[in-house]
């Protein structure tokens, strides 16, 4: 052990040499009787310092060289044990907490991808899972893929799921791209919530961005052959709730609120406008003013929608 290590070393440098020199004064000897015994001293010293370097510092040394790697988010940075010291105590340990980061990391990659990476990062690092939610402003974006039952008709299970998982692949990169998160899948349709606690700086031309990326995208796609997709955008901007929704047992990470829901009419007006984009008046009056003067926008004949008194004023992307 390390601790063994310094007594032998305050032993055989201090110690022993002292004895020897007491004895050669005691039995008669000069100062010059006594120098080989200095001498030697000196040199097992330049050797014994050597040693306990090679044994301490300089696995400690590649040991903070492995911890850099570490905290660069290398997680295969591990170190060999070979001994059962102190020094090999610390190596197994660093080991130990290696894997520890490295399944953490792994939890979390597998875990956004079922809920959000954003949401997977918060509940990780917060350690807890809680039933419950908090009132937060955020815009929230709706899109659907139109004439979707038709399409589906004429595909086997297999190749409607993998339809499916190409078309997500495109459209959703642009909602990631712009600070958006992926709330859930809902058959063919997409909802995706953009606000400051997801990494959304301006939640409102975020969505908006995300949606003319989103068109773009699948331009994009249909340039590549088969069936032409074409799909429709909601996009509406307020107060929700936000939190975990279930049992303690199975839960789920969701947003509610009357935005949620008028986002969703929103997108279902696109078939009656025949538009492709459709933003709310509420959405509209937010936009900066850099993205409002390049946005070409067209007003609708204020819209009456299910479950709301109002008539909503809304505004066609072009």
């Amino acid at each position: 052990s390390v601790h063994i290590k310094l007594v032998l070393l305050v032993v055989n440098l201090i110690l022993l040499p002292l004895a020897l020199i007491d004895l050669i004064r005691r039995t008669g000897g000069g100062a010059a009787d006594a120098a080989p015994v200095i001498a030697v001293t000196f040199v097992f010293a330049a050797g014994y310092l050597e040693t306990l370097y090679r044994s301490i510092a300089r696995p400690l040394a590649r040991l903070g060289e492995k911890m850099s790697l570490v905290a660069k988010g290398d997680y295969t940075a591990k170190t060999l044990v070979l001994d059962d010291d102190e020094i090999g105590e610390l190596k197994a340990g660093y080991n130990e907490m290696v894997d520890g980061l490295a399944e953490r990391e792994r939890l979390k990659d597998t875990f956004g991808r079922y809920v959000s990476v954003e949401v997977a990062k918060r509940l990780v690092e917060s350690g807890t899972v809680s039933l419950g939610g908090e009132s937060i402003e955020a815009t929230i974006l709706f899109s659907d893929i139109r004439d979707f039952t038709a399409i589906s008709e004429r595909m086997p299970p297999q190749e409607l799921v993998a339809f499916l998982n190409e078309y997500f692949s495109y459209v959703t990169e642009p909602i990631a791209a712009h600070g958006g998160m992926i709330n859930k899948f809902i058959g063919d349709a997409v909802m995706a919530v953009f606000a400051p606690q997801f990494g959304s700086r301006n939640h409102v031309d975020d969505a908006v961005r995300a949606a003319l990326g989103m068109r773009a995208k699948l331009a994009e796609l249909n340039a590549r052959g088969g069936p032409e997709i074409r799909f429709g955008v909601g996009i509406h901007t307020g107060m929700l709730v936000a939190g975990n929704i279930g049992t303690q047992k199975r839960l789920e990470y969701t947003v509610i609120g009357d935005t949620v829901n008028v986002a969703s009419r929103i997108e279902g007006q696109n078939k009656d406008l025949g538009s492709v984009i459709l933003i709310s008046g509420a959405v509209h009056d937010r936009l900066s003013p850099e993205l409002g003067a390049a946005l070409r926008v067209e007003r609708c004949d204020n819209v009456k929608v299910k479950g709301r008194e109002q008539a909503l004023v809304l505004y066609k992307v072009l």
